[in-house]
């Protein structure tokens, strides 16, 4: 199993929380598999826990407790791994959709590709016409 992740919240913003801080606060709920820290913008961390017995006891003693300074937010995360999701076959169907809302992401890159193709298009076509015409 991979473990259940939790996201940590409102962690000074003014620094980056250090990975040993978390895994001092977490590991007496139980074994901490992994920690990622945001270092640009700091502000928050995930935390997985070998378990999911011991990230909802983490989630209901850590939630509004003061780590360095704060009092932290602490919830089971609710989305994949920080910056590997657009990458993957999960990402793939995000942009799909975003395309079609709002044209943004990947949508970018084919509004770059899409004058050149259409004035390919076009001038081809009106080649073509040319030709007929003659």
């Amino acid at each position: 199993m991979p473990g259940t992740r939790l996201y940590v919240g409102n962690l000074p913003k003014d620094r980056a929380v250090e990975r040993n801080e978390l895994e001092e606060a977490f590991d007496k709920f139980g074994r901490v598999i992994d920690i990622w820290v945001a270092r640009q913008p700091p502000g928050f961390a995930f935390v997985t826990m070998d378990s999911e017995k011991d990230a909802e006891e983490a989630v209901k003693e850590m939630d509004g407790a003061k780590l360095a300074g704060e009092r932290i937010k602490v919830e089971v995360s609710k989305g994949g791994e920080p910056r590997k999701g657009p990458r993957g076959g999960g990402g793939g169907r995000s942009r799909s959709r975003s395309r079609s809302r709002r044209g943004g992401g990947g949508g970018g890159r084919r509004r770059r590709r899409s004058p050149s193709y259409s004035d390919y298009s076009e001038d081809s076509r009106s080649r073509g016409r040319g030709r007929r015409r003659r």
